[in-house]
């Protein structure tokens, strides 16, 4: 948490006490990561508290967390696959190889720790969904989570 809380007051360079999303996007270079305005963006909606654009210690410290099995799932490619393959089947609680809305969005919660709003939710199975079936398979969902590198 020491290392966190000092990484957080290095980039909070303006000392307001949270991280602005340029801030964050300094923070997933330092970690050698490729970072898009997409994932830095989906990251600060999803992990603040206000709708004000920022994050605050506690939302850094589990975006850090991520970032960090990123990292490591960035690694090692057959390791990644292997996650993704055992994310899905985790997420998908019927056992029916689709994602539906509520599958997704109870998923990314308990998996990834991501508290998605219903609005994003959709959004994602829209923007997933190749097939326009209204769920997500695991293709569609390997190329979800890959898109934001």
């Amino acid at each position: 948490m020491a290392d966190v809380k000092a990484l957080f007051d290095k980039y909070d360079e303006n000392k307001d006490g949270s991280i602005s999303a340029q801030e964050l996007k300094n923070v997933v270079k330092e970690m050698d990561l490729p970072w898009t305005n997409k994932l830095v963006s989906a990251m600060i909606r999803e992990r603040q508290r206000n709708a004000d654009g920022i994050m605050d210690l506690k939302d850094f410290t589990q975006v850090v967390k991520s970032l960090e099995e990123i990292k490591k799932a960035l690694r090692n490619p057959d390791e990644t696959q292997e996650a993704m393959v055992a994310a899905f089947n985790k997420i998908d609680k019927n056992g029916d190889s689709f994602l539906s809305h509520d599958e997704l969005r109870e998923g990314m919660s308990s998996v990834v720790g991501m508290e998605l709003s219903k609005e994003t939710v959709a959004e994602l199975v829209r923007v997933a969904d190749a097939n326009s079936d209204g769920q997500v398979d695991i293709k569609e969902f390997a190329q979800m989570v890959t898109s934001f590198f």
